[in-house]
């Protein structure tokens, strides 16, 4: 019982309380929320949308690296593969453990997803 004499329970239970009030908006909330954050976005998208950003050029490069890397992994298994075929099993196994073709993926995602979302209905239809 030490302890929670020690804490001060209507403290703790207003801190709790607020906390998780705070989780649950109302309209006039979210809609105060929002404008609050609408300039903040707006900065940020204005930002983001200039193709020569330094963020812009890192993921540029980190997708080279990685779809290079693919094509090379790919090349490197069929021309082991007529010489000796373990190593060319080892390689592409590596490759497996590695995730690269997963990561291959996600970068064609990142890259070409905004594309085929565009065609797509975002919203259920009722």
């Amino acid at each position: 019982m030490g302890l929670f004499n020690k804490l001060n329970l209507d403290k703790v239970f207003d801190s709790v309380s607020s906390g998780v009030d705070k989780l649950a908006f109302t309209q006039e909330e979210r809609a105060d929320f929002n404008m609050k954050i609408s300039d903040k976005v707006s900065e940020f998208v204005g930002s983001s949308l200039s193709e020569n950003t330094e963020r812009s050029k890192a993921r540029r490069t980190i997708a080279y690296i990685v779809v290079a890397n693919f094509f090379a992994l790919i090349w490197a298994v069929i021309i082991l593969y007529f010489f000796n075929e373990n190593a060319a099993t080892f390689v592409k196994g590596m490759a497996v453990e590695w995730q690269v073709p997963t990561a291959f993926i996600m970068v064609l995602a990142f890259f070409f997803s905004a594309y085929l979302l565009r065609g797509t209905p975002l919203k259920k239809k009722d």
